[in-house]
């Protein structure tokens, strides 16, 4: 069983180019949520939960602890199901460092960005850097194919058990719900929510085929 366990998760043809790229990934993804924040534009709905969750419900200011511990029931809940095949070392950076890079960075970001930022030149000038970057550290997230995160692996497995829905359509469901629960428990929410809800998708799709063939 460890065996098997070893080959699921460190046997992947170039692993030397697959971890780096994966920490790489993980660790932007979490620099992107707190200027996403800073810009007030909303972040991902995971992580529009996931923030409400820590900051509103459980008065933490952090949000890796929580992010972890979420994902970690999550996590429970796949195994439980017998669905490890979407377990591997990527949803374990995944779980861990998206979250406590935010925390990381979140008051370097202030100290680039002090006080409101009004400036509609200002924000878009930084959006849509941050954003592109977002893009392309998830796509690469996903190409490495080292597993995905909790989160993300449940939409793929209700879409396993429901045939009559795509799943691009329970995706966005599934992203919606989770996006007003955290409206619901105080969370906010702008225009990259809503991009992350409806269209990132697809784009990042069409990035990560790019680069796939350097991993296979």
């Amino acid at each position: 069983m460890l065996q098997k366990l070893y080959k699921h998760l460190f046997c992947q043809p170039h692993m030397e180019r697959r971890i780096p790229v994966l920490l790489l990934s993980v660790i932007i993804m979490g620099m992107c949520v707190a200027f996403f924040e800073k810009l007030a534009v909303g972040t991902d709905p995971c992580t529009v939960f996931n923030l409400s969750m820590a900051q509103n419900v459980l008065r933490w200011q952090n949000l890796g602890t929580w992010q972890l511990l979420f994902n970690l029931f999550l996590l429970a809940v796949i195994l439980l199901l017998k669905e490890g095949r979407f377990i591997g070392l990527g949803s374990l950076a995944n779980m861990v460092l998206v979250g406590y890079s935010r925390d990381f960075f979140k008051p370097v970001v202030e100290w680039l960005l002090p006080g409101e930022v009004e400036s509609l030149l200002v924000r878009g000038g930084v959006f849509i850097p941050t954003m592109l970057l977002f893009l392309i550290a998830v796509a690469f997230y996903m190409v490495v194919e080292l597993g995905t995160a909790p989160y993300d692996a449940v939409p793929q497995i209700v879409a396993a058990h429901v045939k009559k829905l795509p799943f691009s359509v329970i995706r966005i469901l599934y992203d919606i719900i989770i996006t007003v629960i955290g409206v619901a428990l105080g969370g906010q929410i702008g225009i990259f929510t809503v991009a992350a809800c409806f269209f990132l998708g697809p784009v990042i799709s069409a990035i990560a085929a790019k680069f796939r063939p350097l991993f296979q």
